[in-house]
């Protein structure tokens, strides 16, 4: 580590009284003449002790310049940046009385106006509310802690002690009151602690209370000298447990006691105004033991005090002798460097024990990040190390991280500080002193040994004066002097020994003048030229001894090198010269030869090369305003660049330094860069992370010769060491917060019923299908640098990877199905370390009762009855149904049966008549009878058959009846092709044929003509079976009525009826001399070529079992 840049005020401290000279303090208020005096004369002697400095002071010149040092020394230190949270925060009150870390990692602080929890990011405030039975008991928090269970103790005044119930968000008392579940010694609760057995000690205003929390009850102690004293003499201001496990205890009006709680006796430490090792004052207000084992006691009036163990005796501290208000000492912590944190009513102050020096941290009402207010209240160390400060007016933090980076401020009036924040310029010189150029306060020149600035701005009544106050860039030539590029007012060169100023600038009546007044660029090369880059102007080479420039971009005719933004000699000699829209020239000046190049960038209009970096390897790096920064490989002159597609937080890069690791470092308009060459990783600091600011100038930066880095901005200058930069590793507990619906946070105990605990300690949720839009609010606890910390977060059954959202602290869900999920969130604290861990919660989102197992089970078991009840009826329907058609086959049988007798009669008659007559022909009536038959034995169980079955079998029975009549009987057929797919009842057409020839032969002229026609037209089949002839009427004996058809006919009628109930139709009419039987049945064609089914139903029943396919092709 660096040795620190900080001047510590000497003193000595010594036990004594209150005459003894007190140790030094650095402030800036309140220094007495004589202080002043006694300083000033220190100084001198110093001074004269020393061998003579070259140049010469005159005593008036060396008090004054003593005078200025002492007021240095007493200077209150500004590296320390404290962040602070108040009330407009969020902070319930500005006064906050203690501070503690839960073991989750929330911070909870204890204020006038109740108690606050932070994540970071929000305050959340428990108040004291009246007739609140479960609330806060008291408004003012005097106390917060938790003990080894995880139980959070609150101590209050005039409420007792409070017990914290995280899984409600409410409270449980114990008072003094009778009706207390335990009953404590006073309302007022100053201190809480647990000691390493596991007992609870209050400090009240009525003495010590052992608080046995298991067995529920409480002990009170106090000195034996005590007991019969008022409660109020009995006040204790803290108790506290050393390493040894020695119980102390700091009351407000008896000094320090020690409680031998085996004995149960105190051992009691008074200020004695004749003993000087005696403590200091009587009021006690902070004890702490340092991790050196040192045991200090702070108190009201005698100071910080240091207790010796084995002489039993007190040496006393005083930040500042007879200051009551620095010299009160309510808080002492160890810091991070070995040294002391001490706590009072004038600020913060950091003890150097062994050198015996306090260091000052005071409010500063011009530096937003000085502390608050000097009250201090409180102190404490978090789990990553960082410190907190309770003061009287708000919060502060003080991140151990950032202290590695030093800011120059700028401050009116005040020769610690530069006279003007904007610094474009920065330069340190051989003597070490550090130079720099600012935008409005001109030159100021810090002298490291004093500390103190010396400005040298231009005047107007002085023609050796700085030309004007706004300066550009600057440079050291090799006797000390300094070249000094400004804007619009040329160069200056500064004469350090006449503090005098020459002008260059430019005269358009002298052509070998500055080509302009905007110097932007300066470089002098190894040959001690002086290059000058201007804004719009050129690049000029300044002859030294005349005063004259060269232009050199008109002798090379390069007109696109009028603005000059960068120039640079490489190792090898080479001048680099860069400009706007990208253009970088190379200038050998051995063979004075110039060469162009061009980055490689689409949009070149408005990108300026800025700085030409060249590392220890001899690379080069190039930083430009728009397009990143760019390495130039020199073996095959290409380029490559980084963006922020990359990483970097800005594509504008002012200025490049490398550190003795190889990093480099950038400025950019958006923070300060750690960059990597060999793997690319980029690490960025903000100003949150101590810089002056996120955006720096261009070509402000420098490194000293002891490696210490500088960065000019827009407010001040950052000045580090990169190996003292030290990363945070702390890995940030996870914690999900808060659960919104429809954007409206979910109360615990809630009318949903949603939250029946706190949301940090619940680790499942169920949710209704209703609440279609809910989101949940997490933190990582890193309080260091908040705003970048990084998540991570992911609904496992619903996202397929994690949803990397940077610093954004909320994750949103809408219209998930309902079924269980697992939210969850990790997240990185402002380095990226991750907490990969992180936080879970299990989600499960009921569905609407309609979808629910229970409501599916009994939709089943409906449906089952349904089908069942549906079942059974089309059982019973099918039963009936296939009874009637049992009964309708019946019937249909039994017609076609008696059809067959009547047929058999007539043939077999005509057989027996033809055998008589003519045996060859009897033969061949045999043989077509019997193909008759054998289609009648084939199809015998049929209840339909094709047209084309049918007419084969009508052919057999005309063959036989061609036979029995001869010439006397032509029959024809007029079928269309279409019909006769189609299927019929069997036995259709042969009892038509046979009627027709029957009684054709009776009433027709010879011979008998018979024509059987049939049609398929628009889905209706007709056939017409038709003979010559006349209707031959006859009365049947059984119903004694005139009929015009016999059996056969009304046969074929009642099949017809059974299987087609009333599609169909059917005539028996004469004619024109013919005898019509014409049958119309509702049919559908068959399909040319396609393989065709026809399906017939028997009417009224429909059964399947009666329901018959067959096919044809």
């Amino acid at each position: 580590m660096k040795s620190e840049r900080k001047i510590w005020q000497e003193a000595s401290a010594q036990p004594g009284s209150a005459n003894k000279r007190p140790v030094g303090v650095e402030r800036i208020t309140e220094l007495n003449p004589g202080e002043i005096f006694s300083q000033t004369f220190s100084c001198l002697m110093a001074g004269f002790a020393r061998p003579r400095r070259k140049r010469r002071m005159s005593g008036m010149s060396t008090l004054l310049v003593m005078m200025a040092l002492s007021s240095f020394l007493w200077a209150q230190e500004n590296d320390l940046k404290f962040e602070c949270f108040s009330i407009d925060d969020g902070l319930s009150h500005s006064k906050v009385n203690s501070i503690f870390q839960d073991n989750r990692g929330f911070l909870w602080l204890g204020t006038n106006d109740g108690l606050n929890k932070f994540d970071g990011y929000e305050f959340t405030a428990y108040r004291w509310k009246p007739n609140e039975a479960q609330g806060l008991s008291a408004q003012l928090v005097r106390v917060v802690m938790q003990d080894s269970k995880g139980n959070l103790w609150i101590g209050t005044e005039g409420g007792g002690v409070n017990l914290f119930d995280r899984d409600s968000n409410s409270f449980r008392h114990f008072t003094p009151d009778s009706s207390s579940e335990i009953k404590i010694s006073s309302q007022d609760v100053n201190s809480i602690i647990e000691d390493r057995r596991g007992n609870l000690w209050l400090g009240t205003s009525n003495g010590l209370d052992l608080f046995d929390f298991a067995h529920k009850k409480a002990t009170n102690y106090a000195p034996a000298h005590l007991a019969a004293a008022p409660a109020r003499a009995k006040i204790v201001n803290v108790v506290y447990e050393d390493r040894q496990g020695n119980l102390w205890v700091g009351s407000q009006n008896h000094g320090l006691w020690l409680f031998d709680r085996d004995r149960r006796d105190f051992v009691c430490y008074e200020h004695d105004a004749q003993n000087p090792a005696s403590l200091g004052d009587n009021d006690v207000r902070s004890i702490y033991e340092d991790v050196q084992g040192n045991l200090w006691i702070g108190t009201t009036f005698g100071g910080l005090n240091l207790f010796d163990r084995t002489k039993k005796t007190f040496r006393q501290f005083f930040p500042q002798r007879n200051h009551s208000e620095s010299n009160t000492i309510r808080a002492i912590l160890d810091a991070e460097d070995g040294h002391l944190w001490v706590g009072n009513r004038s600020g913060l102050y950091k003890f150097d024990l062994a050198a015996q020096r306090f260091r000052h941290y005071q409010h500063d009402p011009n530096n937003p990040y000085s502390l608050s207010h000097n009250s201090v209240q409180c102190l404490f160390k978090d789990a990553k190390g960082d410190y907190w400060v309770g003061t009287r007016d708000g919060l502060n933090f003080i991140n151990i991280n950032i202290g590695s980076f030093v800011h120059y401020q700028a401050k009116a009036y005040d020769r610690r500080f530069l006279n003007n924040k904007v610094v474009y310029a920065i330069l340190e010189d051989r003597a070490g002193d550090l130079w720099f150029g600012t935008e409005e306060g001109g030159l100021n020149h810090l002298d490291r040994e004093t500390g103190l600035f010396t400005y040298y701005k231009h005047d107007s009544r002085d023609p050796h004066s700085l030309s004007v106050n706004n300066i550009k860039v600057m440079l050291e030539e090799q006797s000390g002097n300094l070249w000094i590029g400004t804007f619009q007012g040329g160069l200056n060169y500064f004469d350090r020994e006449t503090k005098r100023f020459s002008h260059y600038q430019n005269r358009p009546d002298e052509p070998s003048s500055l080509a302009g007044n905007d110097v932007m660029a300066l470089l002098l090369d190894d040959d001690g030229d002086l290059w000058v880059g201007t804004f719009e102007s050129g690049l000029d080479i300044l002859e030294r001894k005349t005063g004259e420039c060269r232009h050199f971009f008109s002798a090379l005719d390069m007109p696109g090198y009028r603005m000059i933004s960068a120039l640079m000699q490489d190792r090898q000699g080479n001048i680099w010269i860069g400009s706007n829209r990208g253009r970088l020239g190379r200038w050998n000046k051995k063979t004075r030869e110039f060469k162009h190049y061009q980055l490689p960038i689409k949009n070149i209009v408005t990108i300026e090369i800025r700085p030409i970096f060249e590392d220890e390897a001899g690379n080069f790096w190039i930083g430009t305003t728009g397009g990143g920064l760019y390495y130039f490989n020199r073996a095959d002159e290409t380029f490559k660049a980084f963006t922020m597609q990359d990483g970097l937080p800005s594509n504008v890069i002012y200025g490049i330094l490398q550190d003795e690791q190889r990093h480099l470092w950038l400025s950019t308009t958006n923070g300060l860069v750690k960059f990597n060459p060999q793997t690319g990783a980029i690490k960025t600091y903000y100003q949150a992370s101590g810089l002056q600011s996120d955006q720096f100038c261009y070509d402000a930066f420098m490194k000293t010769r002891d490696g210490e880095m500088f960065f000019g901005g827009i407010n001040g200058v950052t000045a580090f060491y990169p190996e003292n930069i030290r990363e945070n590793a702390y890995v940030p507990p996870v914690v999900i917060t808060r659960l919104n619906i429809f954007n409206r946070p979910v109360e615990i105990g809630g009318p949903d019923g949603i939250l029946k605990k706190s949301l940090t300690e619940t680790k499942a949720l169920t949710l209704s299908h209703r609440y279609s839009v809910f989101s949940f609010e997490f933190a990582a606890l890193n309080y260091a640098i908040s705003a970048h910390n990084q998540y991570a977060y992911k609904m496992e059954g619903f996202d397929d990877d994690w949803n990397w959202v940077g610093n954004r602290r909320f994750a949103t869900y809408t219209n998930l199905n309902p079924g269980k999920y697992t939210f969850r969130v990790k997240a990185a604290n402002n380095d990226g370390v991750w907490n990969e861990q992180g936080a879970e919660l299990q989600v499960t989102i009921t569905p609407p009762f309609w979808q629910t197992w229970w409501f599916k089970l009994l939709g089943l078991a409906v449906l089952l009855l349904i089908i069942k009840h549906f079942y059974d009826y089309q059982m019973q329907k099918r039963n009936a149904l296939h009874a009637t058609a049992l009964a309708n086959l019946a019937q249909l049988k039994l017609l076609r049966y008696q059809m067959n007798p009547h047929f058999l009669f007539n043939a077999h008659n005509s057989i027996r008549s033809m055998i008589l007559l003519d045996k060859d022909r009897a033969w061949q009536m045999i043989t077509e009878l019997s193909e008759f038959f054998r289609y009648t034995l084939l199809n015998f169980n049929k209840v339909t058959a094709s047209l084309d079955e049918e007419i084969k079998a009508v052919n057999n029975y005309l063959h036989i009846e061609r036979i029995r009549f001869g010439d006397s009987l032509e029959v024809s057929f007029a079928i269309e092709e279409a019909a006769r797919k189609c299927l019929v009842p069997a036995f259709l057409f042969q009892p038509l044929v046979e009627n027709a020839i029957k009684y054709g032969m009776q009433t027709s002229p010879l011979p008998l003509k018979v024509l059987v026609s049939i049609v398929l037209q628009e889905g209706t089949l007709s056939i017409d079976v038709s003979n010559t002839g006349a209707l031959v009427k006859h009365v049947p004996e059984e119903t004694g009525k005139e009929e015009v058809h016999g059996t056969s006919l009304e046969n074929i009628k009642q099949r017809l009826e059974i299987m087609f109930g009333e599609q169909y139709a059917f005539q028996l009419y004469e004619e024109n001399g013919w005898v019509h039987s014409k049958i119309r049945i509702q049919y559908e064609a068959a399909q040319n070529g396609q393989k065709a089914t026809k399906r017939l139903t028997i009417k009224p029943a429909s059964a399947a079992a009666l329901t018959q396919e067959s096919g044809s092709s």
